[in-house]
């Protein structure tokens, strides 16, 4: 996807959501995603494995069962045929009231 693409999607309002996946399938479902023109994000972490004598650094998802998409409500209806979707909890309507708090 190239920078065009993303600024041509960004008119229109866009949204984080959480697309669940089946186990060990996160990198194959973010590029099926990517395939489709989604902006997504999978985080990874480095982790050191040993199998016998070998020591091998794969990456890992952070969160299993999880790829953060970016998306319209237009592609969120689309998606929500065939992926199961979680929209996040919104924390910013709650900062405001917790800061109060501390003072």
């Amino acid at each position: 996807m190239t920078s065009q693409d993303i600024k041509k999607q960004l008119k229109e309002p866009h949204f984080w959501n959480i697309v669940l996946t089946g186990q060990h399938t996160e990198p194959r479902t973010k590029a099926m995603l990517e395939a489709k023109g989604i902006i997504t994000w999978l985080p990874l972490a480095p982790v050191r494995r040993q199998w016998g004598r070998i020591l091998k650094e794969i990456h890992t998802p952070v969160i299993p069962r999880c790829v953060f998409v970016y998306i319209s409500n237009e592609e969120r209806n689309t998606l929500q045929k065939s992926y199961r979707l979680l929209q996040p909890e919104v924390i910013l309507q709650e900062l405001p009231d917790r800061c109060n708090q501390n003072k």
